[in-house]
């Protein structure tokens, strides 16, 4: 290794991922590596955030949070105000490939989006992709989320406990065989449901009626990882993840009863084994199970089931996706100039949804009126691919990476192959300045059943059947990359075109159809360009980031408008201006402006008057522009440390500290004269929050 990467020095580019994944330099190396990694990495588009980056700095309701340090990124638009969403070069949100230590992740926030299911507390990195994606990956088209967790501490126990305004937090790792084997455990839990409960009883003893309410939500999650090294070159680990959301509420008095449930979740495993054969070669076999799984329901009940009549509403909406897989991966550096991947991987499918409903009404002991419902729609499916990539020096400052992913998807009835070619290529002009240019095709086998854009229990994954067909990306990216002394300046294009992609043109606004639901989308084709410049100045402690993305984004479906039309977040200018200063010892300041165009929303551009009637008229979907969106978010950090070295840590943080009401809805409002108006209402104000950490 230390060959490889001395060799690498004399050529001017470093072998940044061998060094880390070798997991053999100095701390210091390590560090370094990481900072020029942006530049001397082949991919474009490629970010590397350490657990530093992700529990320092703002913290939304108390809990650092994976999905919002990205909604700060150049190419990445956030779509709804607080929500994780994740929109990346045009993408609609659902073509993300998320991965916790290589297991894909389909249910990836709380809350409906409120807060993501990372917990970065036992994170050790991520590797973000927006573009040049290597052949190792593949199932989304348009990003890579790769989590790792971090290795327990093999010598010492450490931990940490955290409280902010929503959940508490606590982490703990250490030794299990001391030098040869540890843990690291991490938890999560919601306390709201600590308060609202003595609340809303509270409340109904005050209300002076017989009606009575309830509710609550609770969140949690786990993650778990253990590690065993049978010796310096074999090792083994086990990961474990499971997470829930629980929203309950109800309203009941001497007429009439309501109940609401709401669960969703994710569960995986994972059991990883890598063994370094020489300097030369190295593999990690990976076996796992994941899992996301909701349940939605209500009743609803009405009369005193004596005398009166009584009348019962059932509904019920479960869905589940399923996957089992297993890969085998391998790293062989055949000679000094050439570092070769490649790997197979199967995973197996399970995709369900089911939805029932039920209504009965009842006088005394007699049956009125019954009537129910019920439909559902399941399939299983198996998805082999093969991969190889070769990263090899063409010259002392050309690199190139090369290579193939065939992957084949196998849904009842029909088999969708797919070819993806993926290449890079990095010129370094000079030791600081490097260009570099990457072509790669993705396919995405699995789509997300949904009405509305945003992150619904009611929503369901189901895979490309014969009448849908799987979702395919060619992405053209490149840029220049400079570094000198403290002083980072980046510029990076991109052209992207999607085809096949859905949208739901059904009238059920919240809930799809789900037996033959193919037949509720309409199918067409998307693309998105833009341009990135990110400039950064890192000096002592001062860091100072400024990130803006001027961007199109298009639509074309032909069954719902006969040209291009603007996507929802086609947001033209996007700025984010980052900043931290260690200015004490103690104490650190932060602080995030953010800026972008409004997204878009349909309005009528017209309306005809039909027999007393008013009927809108449109010229085109999203065809207005929403007010710019805009706010300031800062944060202070203040660390004390003990004699026996543990540190005790506030965070304050303030969420659009000026207090600007960005538009979150929009409605039709008809003036007197009979004209007509969008107004635009903002929902999110200035939130504060103190999060207290404690680390042993």
């Amino acid at each position: 290794m230390k060959r490889l990467l001395l060799i690498g020095g004399l050529l001017g580019a470093v072998w940044s991922a061998g060094a880390q994944e070798l997991r053999d330099t100095l701390e210091a190396s390590r560090v370094s590596v990481i900072r020029e990694k942006m530049r001397n990495t082949t991919q474009t588009g490629l970010m590397r955030i350490e657990s530093k980056q992700l529990t320092s700095g703002m913290a939304v309701f108390g809990s650092p949070d994976v999905i919002k340090k990205l909604q700060m990124l150049p190419g990445v638009a956030a779509g709804n105000e607080l929500m994780s969403g994740l929109y990346v070069h045009g993408g609609d949100g659902n073509d993300n490939l998320f991965l916790l230590d290589g297991v894909p992740l389909y249910n990836i926030t709380h809350f409906g989006g409120l807060f993501s299911s990372f917990n970065t507390d036992v994170i050790d990195n991520l590797d973000f992709y927006k573009s040049g994606f290597p052949a190792r990956y593949g199932g989304r088209m348009s990003s890579v989320v790769d989590v790792q967790t971090r290795e327990g501490n093999l010598e010492k126990y450490h931990g940490s406990a955290s409280l902010g305004l929503i959940d508490g937090r606590l982490q703990v790792e250490g030794p299990v065989v001391k030098g040869k084997s540890s843990f690291n455990l991490g938890l999560r839990r919601s306390w709201m449901d600590l308060v609202t409960i003595p609340a809303i009883m509270y409340a109904n003893r005050r209300n002076g009626t017989d009606q009575t309410v309830g509710g609550g939500y609770a969140m949690w999650d786990v993650n778990a990882r253990f590690t065993h090294h049978f010796s310096p070159q074999h090792s083994l680990n086990a990961c474990f993840y499971t997470g829930a959301d629980d929203l309950h509420a109800s309203m009941e008095d001497s007429d009439a009863k309501m109940r609401i449930g709401v669960n969703w979740g994710s569960l995986t495993g994972s059991v990883a084994d890598e063994y370094q054969f020489s300097k030369k070669l190295r593999a990690r076999n990976l076996l796992y199970y994941t899992q996301s799984t909701s349940d939605t329901g209500y009743r609803f009940e009405i009369g005193d089931g004596d005398t009166q009549t009584v009348m019962n509403m059932d509904d019920s909406d479960i869905s589940y996706v399923r996957e089992i897989g297993l890969g085998s991966h391998w790293d062989w550096y055949p000679n000094s100039f050439n570092h070769v991947r490649f790997g197979a991987s199967a995973q197996y499918h399970w995709y369900h949804s089911g939805r029932s409903f039920s209504s009965s009404t009842v006088q005394g002991s007699t049956v009125l009126r019954e009537a129910s419902d019920s439909e559902s729609q399941g399939y299983r499916s198996f998805e082999p691919a093969i991969y190889a990539e070769d990263e090899f020096f063409l010259r002392y400052n050309l690199t190139l990476n090369a290579g193939i992913r065939l992957a084949f998807f196998a849904t009842p009835g029909k088999i969708w192959p797919s070819i993806e070619p993926r290449a890079a290529f990095k010129w370094l002009i000079t030791r600081d300045i490097s260009a570099k240019i990457s072509y790669t095709r993705m396919s995405q086998f699995a789509h997300l059943v949904a009405a509305l854009y945003m992150d619904l229990p009611s929503n369901s994954w189901m895979p490309s059947t014969a009448a849908a067909r799987p979702m395919v990306s060619d992405q053209l990216a490149g840029g220049l990359y400079t570094s000198f002394g403290p002083f980072t300046l980046n510029l990076e294009g991109w052209y992207k075109t999607m085809d096949h992609i859905l949208v739901y043109n059904g009238s059920n606004t919240f809930v799809p159809p789900i037996t033959e639901w193919e037949k509720s989308f309409a199918e067409g084709k998307g693309r998105s360009y833009g341009l990135e410049l990110e400039a950064t100045y890192e000096k002592g402690p001062l860091t100072l980031s400024a990130y803006y993305t001027l961007s199109w984004s298009q639509r074309y479906f032909e069954a719902i408008y006969g040209s291009w039309f603007p996507d929802r977040n086609d947001n033209r200018h996007k700025v984010n201006l980052v900043a931290s200063w260690h200015f004490a010892r103690r104490w650190e300041l932060f602080a995030n402006w953010n800026y972008h165009s409004g997204n878009r929303i349909t309005f009528p551009s017209h309306y005809l008057e039909e027999n007393g009637s008013r009927r809108y008229l449109y010229d085109q979907p999203y065809n207005t522009a929403l007010p710019d969106y805009h706010r300031l978010d800062v944060g202070l950090d203040f660390s004390t440390a003990f004699r026996n070295g543990h540190v005790l840590k506030f965070n304050l943080s303030v969420y659009n500290a000026y207090n600007h009401l960005n538009a979150s809805l929009a409605f039709l409002e008809t003036k007197e004269d009979g004209s007509f108006t969008g107004m635009a209402y903002g929902l999110v104000p200035i939130i504060p929050t103190l999060t207290v950490t404690y680390r042993f």
